[in-house]
């Protein structure tokens, strides 16, 4: 259980073990407390459990055992270590975890040496730059007769394709060892794949890095490596068999295989389409068990001894399928949902008991458990009984067509007391939810987003859906046509909410001209781009941590910048410099005229804060302020928080609540005109004041513009 501890601006965790026979103590025996605790799993003696346990500094994270029974705790990695995952075989006497490999490198970093810094050092540039590669190094330990464990061994691998043996690991990640702990699966990053697969027709479009995702089979006792299965992009971690000879894996189809043929025809060959196969390791026969998983990070919930596979096939939906002949097949079907809007997340099961916690969009998480034999749902333990007396915002399911011919899908959440006489002010969340709990931004817990608050405030909500029968591949289908690289992507967003503003509009529903937008991540860099080129004129925006595909972030992130000049078919230089100054919000400053609110995160960067070195600017702010001296240069309304202890999304529970709190006041204050009347807020309104004189100038010179160009002085 993890919950925010306000006053000490840290999040407690708690791990509490209940006996599913009983029901005498519903909230469970609280075993262990720590700064974070994560990746649990059952041993075989239904007595052990296995996880990661993190101190309050962050710095260690050590690979345990606890006895449930006796609450004695075992460790079993070092406290320096910063263990990163880790797999376990069922009887707990093979461990195998990662750690960052921070000595394997090559090549010796310039400027770590006192000859360097004295003499001065070559700084990089164009194809030298170093990358943000993360490698990672693997360790495991076995115990030995007496009890004890071996010290941990480090595993060297072959590449299956080069032959070239290492123990530095680009991204090793989803660790799996058999039940007998002699076999370990794990995907890494290769840097080379063999020409049949480049010439493949669907790999094609995954291969534009030097970077490639694979998954390899590790043998303990031999320490022979091979190829898992032959394809890229392995999307979940394996599930072994009882037996330790086989493996169920989500991946796209094997290269040249009559599944791939079978994807092709149904126009599933993205990065988020996957099916689910079975591989005997011995004899490297491939099956399909399932086709098209709806989640494709999420593997198979249980493999059970009679070799049954149950999975989830959709959002609240349990199969259980059958090997018979030489092909699988559905043999069972349960729905755990009481209504279409129920989502189930967190699942385990041993394969007769489903546990997980349920929701909906209105509804926060539940903990149930569900029995296949009895097909019987109960509620275990409500997560969050404050929440019960609140009264949340409603959410009405809507559909939409854009000009592209699009179908779009969204939720709108409404005010209380809704009163369809009535227009409303609305914001737009780009980011799309797919019907989880949503009073911040859904199960992701994004910054910025704040759907009930708002909706509360007096305002509509609006987010994009995601129903079970949503493919990527049509958004892909439909991306519209004529534009540089990858700018129909941006278009296409740009489309979605255009069209969704016009159909509110049209139907009376809001005042088009209190319409605010938020973007994050990527859809910050659509939401920029949505503020230059939409017909929609946004009342309001907020943009948080987000790529911006501009000229700082091509300059400041050079490993990137082959997936930059993709975006607008070549460089900033030359014969496609014109795509840039056309579609860049480098060259299209002037055009905006929304007050914007940026939030961007530091990543727990302290050693440059402004309070150390007054004046100066964080380093990892550098490519921001391309876009906020523009905007300052040409007094245009924005502000701009950083937030340098969080993460993409931000944890800590008072950058959460203040994200919250402050896009809040945000929209209230442009949509609504209203201001909070607490006094600790007075300097935030005077200086949103003093944009909003801001706007109010920018408009005015933005429509003496406009005139002068519909009406241009005769020469």
């Amino acid at each position: 259980m993890k919950s925010p501890n306000i006053e000490h601006n840290r999040n407690d965790y708690k791990l509490f073990v209940r006996d599913l026979t009983s029901s005498s103590s519903p909230e469970g025996k609280l075993v262990l407390t720590s700064a974070s605790l994560s990746d649990v799993h059952w041993l075989n003696d239904d007595r052990r459990v296995a996880l990661l346990m993190g101190d309050e500094s962050g710095n260690s994270t050590q690979l345990v055992i606890v006895d449930t029974s006796t609450e004695k705790l075992q460790r079993l990695s070092s406290t320096q270590n910063q263990i990163e995952s880790y797999s376990i075989d069922s009887e707990g006497d093979t461990i195998a975890y990662t750690i960052v490999d921070t000595g394997t490198s090559a090549k010796r970093t310039p400027g770590t040496s006192t000859d360097d810094i004295a003499s001065g050092y070559r700084i990089a540039s164009g194809p030298d730059m170093t990358d943000a590669t993360v490698a990672r190094s693997i360790f495991f330990r076995r115990r030995k007769g007496d009890g004890g464990w071996s010290l941990p061994h480090q595993v060297t691998i072959e590449n299956p394709f080069t032959h070239v043996k290492t123990t530095h690991l680009p991204f090793a990640r989803s660790l799996s060892l058999s039940p007998n702990g002699k076999r370990l699966l794990f995907n890494y990053f290769s840097d080379s794949v063999p020409d049949s697969w480049r010439q493949d027709t669907v790999m094609k479009s995954f291969l534009n890095s030097d970077q490639f995702d694979i998954m390899v089979l590790y043998d303990i006792d031999t320490a022979a490596t091979s190829l898992a299965i032959n394809s890229l992009y392995p999307a979940s971690t394996p599930l072994w068999s009882n037996n330790s000879r086989s493996f169920l894996v989500n991946s796209p189809s094997p290269i040249g295989s009559r599944w791939q043929e079978q994807d092709i025809r149904a126009h599933r060959t993205s990065g988020a389409d996957a099916n689910l196969f079975a591989v005997d390791v011995e004899s490297g026969e491939v099956e399909e068990v399932f086709e098209n998983v709806p989640f494709h990070h999420e593997g198979p919930l249980a493999w059970r001894p009679d070799g049954d596979v149950v999975l989830r096939s959709g959002f609240a939906a349990i199969v259980r399928l059958r090997r018979a002949g030489d092909s699988w097949h559905e043999v069972d079907r349960i729905d755990l949902a009481h209504s279409d809007l129920d989502r189930l997340s967190l699942l385990s099961s041993d394969g007769t008991t489903i546990m997980g916690t349920r929701e909906t969009i209105t509804t926060p998480p539940e903990l149930v458990e569900y029995s296949m034999d009895q097909r019987k749902l109960q509620i275990l333990t409500n997560l969050n009984p404050e929440l019960s007396k609140e009264q949340l915002a409603s959410v009405e399911t809507m559909r939409w067509t854009t000009r592209g011919g699009l179908e779009v899908t969204g939720y709108l959440f409404l005010p209380p007391h809704y009163d369809p006489a009535k227009r409303y002010p609305l914001v737009i969340q780009t980011k799309g939810n797919s019907g989880w709990f949503a009073c911040d931004s859904g199960e992701s817990h994004d910054p910025s987003f704040a759907p009930q608050p708002i909706a509360a405030a007096g305002m509509m909500y609006l987010v994009r859906g995601q129903s079970i029968d949503w493919k990527f591949q049509d958004d892909l289908n439909n991306r519209p046509e004529g534009y540089p690289g990858g700018i129909g992507e941006a278009v296409q967003q740009m489309d979605i909410w255009d069209s969704a503003v016009d159909m509110l509009d049209k139907t009376g529903r809001i005042d088009p001209s209190k319409v605010g937008i938020i973007g994050f991540s990527r859809t910050g860099w659509e939401v920029e781009f949505d503020l230059v080129h939409a017909h929609t004129r946004y009342a309001a925006a907020t943009v948080a941590d987000n790529v911006q595909y501009s000229l700082s972030d091509y300059w400041l992130y050079p490993w990137l910048d082959g997936d930059y000049e993709r975006m607008y078919g070549g460089p900033p230089y030359g014969s496609t410099l014109g795509n840039w100054e056309k579609y860049s919000i480098s060259f299209n400053l002037e055009s905006i005229h929304t007050p914007l609110l940026l939030e961007m995160m530091g990543y727990g960067a302290h050693e440059d804060l402004p309070f150390k070195w007054p004046g100066s600017i964080p380093r990892n702010l550098a490519n921001r302020f391309e876009i906020t001296k523009g905007l300052s240069r040409l007094k245009k309304p924005f502000e701009m928080y950083y937030y340098p202890d969080e993460q993409h999304q931000p944890d800590h529970p008072k950058a959460r609540v203040a994200s919250l709190q402050r896009n809040l006041d945000w929209y209230r204050f442009w949509l609504q005109g209203y201001e909070d009347p607490q006094p600790a807020k007075r300097d935030q309104y005077e200086g949103w004041e003093h944009l909003r004189q801001l706007r109010d100038t920018d408009a005015t010179a933005a429509t003496k513009q406009q005139r002068l160009e519909s009406h241009p002085n005769p020469i």
